[in-house]
């Protein structure tokens, strides 16, 4: 039995990358303990910990460690655990998808502009709180309808490359209406 809880323990607090840093503030724990106590207003309370979805680096996983902890050690002081699923759904839905996007991207992930995969940096699983390296993402992912400089070089040839050709037919036709007033 001590086994099955031990493991029961482990899953959840490997499936969220709060409880990945600073263990010394026991989110896992408190957190548990919360949901219990409101068990009859929020069902899904440990289902809610699932973040497999997420990346963060560590910057990012220490600034989210640290506000769950404030807002948890609120709830526990005031006892209103009433705002917890409400907290809980803007860490998943807005907070953590903007700590990915801002991971990486620039300037936070570094951009090599000679390789055209672009630069790498370390982040952290927040399903299993394991460390991996990924590419940054491309800059028209990071700020789409942003061009990226490689287009705009393009855009730029591609209109002198069309003024070329149209003063290149003007000087044709031109010299053919000149040829045509010198042969009357």
């Amino acid at each position: 039995m001590w086994m099955l809880t031990l493991g029961g323990v482990f899953l959840a607090a490997a499936q969220a990358c709060v409880f990945c840093r600073l263990p010394s503030r026991d989110l896992s724990g408190r957190l548990a303990q919360l949901c219990s106590q409101m068990e009859a207003q929020w069902k899904d309370c440990k289902g809610s910990w699932n973040f497999s979805a997420f990346a963060l680096d560590e910057v990012s996983m220490n600034k989210v460690t640290e506000k769950t902890h404030r807002v948890l050690r609120v709830m526990e002081i005031k006892k209103s655990l009433s705002s917890l699923p409400s907290y809980w759904q803007w860490l998943q839905k807005i907070k953590l998808p903007e700590y990915t996007r801002e991971a990486l991207c620039t300037p936070t992930c570094p951009s090599v502009h000679l390789s055209p995969a672009g630069g790498s940096t370390i982040l952290y699983n927040c399903s299993t709180c394991e460390s991996f390296e990924v590419h940054c993402w491309p800059q028209k992912r990071c700020f789409p309808g942003s061009h990226d400089l490689w287009e705009a070089r393009i855009l730029l040839l591609s209109v002198f490359g069309a003024v070329l050709l149209l003063g290149v037919l003007s000087l044709v036709v031109e010299s053919h209406l000149l040829k045509a007033k010198n042969d009357l």
